[in-house]
Formats: C-alpha cells, structure tokens, sequence
C-alpha cells in the first residue's frame, strides 16, 4: 500500500512539472513553406540549417527544384525577410546562371546561400523566396512563418 501512494505522488508531482514548463521553449518547430498566390507555380523545396533560424547567426538557405518551363540566363533566386510592417534586408538576388556548378539553360534548380540573421529581427517574420525568369515574371514562390 505504501509503495502504491509513493508511486501515486511521484506520478502527480511529476505532471504538475511537466504542465508548469512553457509551452513556448516546445516551440522551436521546423519550417514549414508554402507556395505563394502568384506566378506559375513550380513547386521548390527550402532547408535551412540552423532550422529554425537563430536570431544573430547565420543560416544557410538550400533551394532545390525542378522548373519545367527553363532557367535561361537572367533568371534570378530572391531571399527576403519581411514582416507585416516592413522588409528587413534588402532582397538577397542570386543570379542562378551564374551560381557555381549551374549550366543555362536548365530545368532543375539547386542552389545554396547563406545569409546573417540580423539579432534586432523581431520575434516573428517571414522568408519569402522566389525564383524569376530573365522578364521578371515569378516562376515559383514560396514563404515561410517563423515565431521565435
């Protein structure tokens, strides 16, 4: 009987522990993206290493896809962080014919750039990344949420 109500109390006592931490520290998930309303969609994947992104340090961004239509010469990777107010670094534009191991013209996209975190982001923003032809006109798009 007496290991019962010692088996009860630490049971309860560790509960009670569990349910005190903040549900915040838990929330360090993965990125999800989602492609954008516009353009034609050509579906590409991002990865980040750090993933989620750390505030001050450096994150290293890998596109990777398939373009049906063709990446011809002039066609561009664009990196930017926004919030719903303002865009934090100017559009990190990645000319992708002149990015190292590619040949134009091409149907399959993967490129990898690291960009710093600037530590007075705030807590919540977005990654908005996108992939135009040599006209400007957006091939793919995606964005992504990130809650620190």
């Amino acid at each position: 009987m007496k290991q019962n109500l010692i088996f009860v109390v630490i049971l309860l006592v560790t509960l009670s522990m569990v349910n005190a931490i903040p549900y915040y520290q838990f929330d360090k998930r993965a990125i999800t993206f989602e492609q954008c309303p516009v353009g034609t969609q050509f579906p590409i994947t991002v990865s980040l290493q750090p993933d989620p992104p750390v505030l001050g340090q450096d994150c290293t961004f890998t596109v990777t896809g398939t373009i049906d239509s063709g990446i011809n010469p002039g066609a561009a990777l664009s990196i930017s962080l926004v919030d719903a107010n303002k865009v934090f670094n100017q559009a990190n534009i990645i000319d992708i014919c002149s990015s190292e191991g590619v040949t134009c013209p091409t149907t399959s996209l993967s490129i990898t750039k690291t960009i710093l975190i600037d530590a007075n982001f705030p807590a919540a923003y977005s990654i908005g990344i996108m992939v135009t032809d040599d006209s400007k006109n957006v091939l793919s798009c995606v964005l992504g949420n990130i809650t620190s």
